[in-house]
């Protein structure tokens, strides 16, 4: 399953992890602690919000599906990823986890990559690095969900490994044209179907019209405390809420993911997730995993969200 560490979201990413480095290394040499924003609920207690979980663990494994929808509410959107997308095949544990999840009102949408469009030179499902290439193998991965899964209730589609740009300077809207094209794909699905675009950072005002929720962030709980500003687009701050969605991993305990969801109350964030899982990864591995697992305090979680 294809999981990005949060130096390749996004051109900004890089820079934020500088910047948190250089501030870790002021604060050293000062000889003293790195201090934390401290979260405050009440200064967004109007903020609706749900647990979403980028959910890449098996069916099979334990009985974490099963823990999504609990304790009430549990989960209000999961992201099933068997194959870093549909696989070739239905899997007849994921089609029982996805409807047990949906009757249970936990939404959950299918995982596609998008490949960041060609623009990292990937080469589409289907073969070719064009725009077109992917927006052509994504609409094949879209058919197989629906072909597998559509009848155990998927609700929709996560676009992974977006874009955070409009366009190119020939083309002021090239790749937010691509997300719409895609969006449009799986409403001629089901109308009703969440559509997700995840550029792991804050995109242009654009994408708000090529999906219903984005991720804005997808990092650290230091980089979230410290630098989640860096690159912020100022639409977020006044967004319905359901548009924006943070990612936060490495918490490392139950008082930073409580701090991490009082500050994204004030974040404007209608949909988060934070677990103490964290990006390590074996020698020879390119990426790290932090979505597979649910943490340690995942009731906790849900009732300090809920």
């Amino acid at each position: 399953m294809r999981s990005r560490s949060d130096l390749d979201r996004s051109p900004g990413a890089g820079r934020r992890r500088r910047l948190c480095a250089a501030a870790v290394s002021a604060g050293m040499a000062a000889g003293a602690l790195v201090s934390l924003p401290v979260g405050d609920a009440s200064a967004a207690a109007g903020i609706q919000q749900r647990v979403a979980v980028p959910a890449y663990f098996n069916p099979g494994d334990g009985n974490l599906w099963a823990q999504l929808s609990s304790p009430a509410p549990g989960a209000g959107l999961a992201v099933a990823n068997p194959q870093t997308g549909p696989g070739d095949s239905k899997d007849t544990g994921y089609a029982n986890a996805i409807k047990a999840a949906h009757n249970a009102g936990t939404k959950v949408v299918g995982y596609v990559d998008s490949g960041y469009l060609g623009t990292k030179g990937w080469t589409a499902p289907d073969g070719g690095t064009s725009i077109d290439d992917w927006v052509d193998g994504a609409e094949r991965n879209i058919d197989k969900w629906y072909s597998y899964y559509g009848g155990s209730g998927l609700d929709g589609i996560f676009f992974d490994d977006g874009l955070t740009a409009c366009g190119t300077p020939s083309d002021a809207n090239a790749y937010v044209d691509a997300y719409k094209r895609l969006r449009s794909y799986v409403k001629g699905k089901d109308a009703g179907a969440e559509v997700v675009v995840n550029p792991g950072a804050s995109p242009e005002e654009c994408y708000t019209q090529a999906a219903d929720t984005l991720v804005t962030f997808e990092g650290t709980y230091d980089d979230y405390v410290n630098h989640y500003g860096d690159d912020r687009e100022s639409w977020e701050a006044t967004a319905d809420p359901s548009k924006i969605w943070h990612l936060i991993h490495t918490t490392g305990s139950q008082a930073r993911m409580q701090n991490a969801i009082a500050l994204s109350k004030q974040r404007n964030a209608g949909y988060v997730y934070a677990t103490d899982d964290d990006n390590s990864h074996a020698p020879g591995q390119e990426w790290g995993n932090p979505w597979d697992t649910l943490p340690s305090y995942w009731s906790a979680e849900v009732n300090t969200v809920g």
